[in-house]
């Protein structure tokens, strides 16, 4: 669902609100909803059933902080940074350059299969970096923007912070490239840029950015209801890059984690054309390094079985 974060009136069209509005993303609601309809976090506690008024989506007298996340069928809400991570079903799918139109590290195209996982819905905003982090290194300013320059290491000290939350029960980490692109093309599906052939529907690009970072979820999302996984920032994956990795990687739940200077980034950013925002592009960096188009989005997976279903896990 798109709607207007400043709108005063209900998303659904009904009658104008009366002040109230998500501790997250900032949209008006209605005070008997008990969840956003654009970000998901929880509006009301299931327990005591108090508004509640931190972005965390945590009510103050039920919940210290230690909780599991907030389930809503496919959808739950990472407590510690607000994160909205959506559930990606796997399956076996075509992993690669399937239009023709890449180069020669994007081939062969080869049969990919992939476990259960869970990922987030936006990349990671600078609200969400600034709530664990002492400093925000972001060039271009913004709370709803995505954190960028920041590098493979930082986010490592990023993650560490959000596992300690959680005391082990879930494992939150980069994807691997292989979990990104399914992600990226709705499942799996044949899709050139996330979400589909459109480009200036989808992806903040070279030709419409501006010349800058835009707030997460200004373009259509794809068929998972994830945004901004093609341009806006690039997005840094588990990976070690291998140029030659499809020729060489298993095919069930492929990650390259030999030893290597350079990870795996993906998507494009606001500052690249549109044949670097496709799905299949890959590229890659050194760990240290750092630019204002480059930023990350988190999977979750239930720590120590990196091949759990996830709904016997989240019951």
């Amino acid at each position: 669902m798109t709607t207007n974060r400043n709108s005063s009136a209900c998303p659904a069209g009904e009658h104008p609100l009366d002040g109230l509005v998500c501790p997250q993303c900032g949209i008006a609601v209605k005070e008997t909803w008990k969840r956003c309809p654009e970000c998901e976090i929880r509006l009301i506690c299931k327990s005591c059933s108090r508004r509640i008024q931190t972005a965390a989506g945590r009510c103050p007298q039920c919940d210290d902080g230690t909780a599991a996340p907030q389930e809503s069928g496919p959808v739950f809400t990472e407590t510690a940074t607000g994160m909205v991570m959506v559930r990606v079903a796997g399956k076996t799918f075509a992993m690669g350059d399937t239009f023709g139109v890449g180069i020669e590290n994007e081939q062969p195209v080869h049969q990919v299969q992939l476990s259960d996982f869970y990922i987030a819905k936006y990349p990671v905003t600078q609200a969400q970096w600034n709530r664990l982090m002492s400093e925000n290194p972001s060039r271009f300013q913004g709370e709803q923007l995505p954190v960028e320059q920041v590098n493979w290491e930082d986010i490592q000290a990023f993650i560490k912070k959000i596992n300690a939350v959680h005391a082990g029960r879930y494992e939150f980490l980069l994807p691997s490239e292989a979990q990104w692109e399914f992600a990226a093309r709705s499942g799996g599906n044949a899709e050139l840029y996330a979400g589909g052939n459109d480009i200036d529907k989808l992806a903040w690009y070279e030709n419409n950015s501006e010349g800058r970072t835009q707030p997460v979820g200004g373009r259509a999302p794809n068929g998972l209801g994830l945004y901004d996984m093609s341009g806006n920032v690039w997005e840094w994956c588990r990976d070690t890059y291998r140029e030659d990795a499809y020729k060489v990687l298993p095919l069930d739940n492929p990650i390259n984690t030999r030893k290597g200077s350079d990870r795996v980034i993906r998507g494009g950013g606001w500052n690249v054309d549109a044949w670097s925002v496709r799905c299949s592009r890959r590229f890659s960096y050194p760990v240290g390094f750092t630019g204002p188009s480059l930023g990350f989005r988190l999977v979750m997976i239930p720590a120590g079985n990196m091949h759990a279903n996830l709904d016997s896990m989240l019951q």
